[in-house]
């Protein structure tokens, strides 16, 4: 599609309901991430036991899980898994390590 020089106000309209649809998807995936972690601790956990299949990493969101980092550890212990916490970008890195699992690095 072309637009001339007199089709600027469509532009306008069609960036204008771009910027909602951004807004509305965004607002939409932060309140599914809150939602999971307002779930109980048992289930929590059974989901992130879940996850941890066997893959040599796996990552997950902190926003993402109400767990605290005792659990975490626990749960990836008993999965063969150690836990790098990354605080600035708000996330938790499992790696497998059947040698030496349950460590918070």
């Amino acid at each position: 599609m072309v637009l001339a020089a007199g089709d600027r106000p469509v532009a306008e309209v069609m960036g204008l309901v771009f910027g909602v649809v951004v807004i509305v998807a965004g607002v939409t995936l932060n309140i599914v991430r809150v939602v999971r972690s307002t779930k109980p601790r048992e289930k929590q956990m059974a989901l992130l036991a879940a996850q941890l299949d066997g893959r040599n990493q796996v990552y997950l969101r902190m926003i993402e899980n109400g767990l605290a980092e005792r659990d975490l550890a626990w749960v990836a212990g008993t999965r063969g898994y150690s836990v790098i916490v990354h605080r600035s970008f708000k996330y938790y890195e499992f790696i497998y390590t059947p040698h030496q699992p349950g460590r918070i690095a």
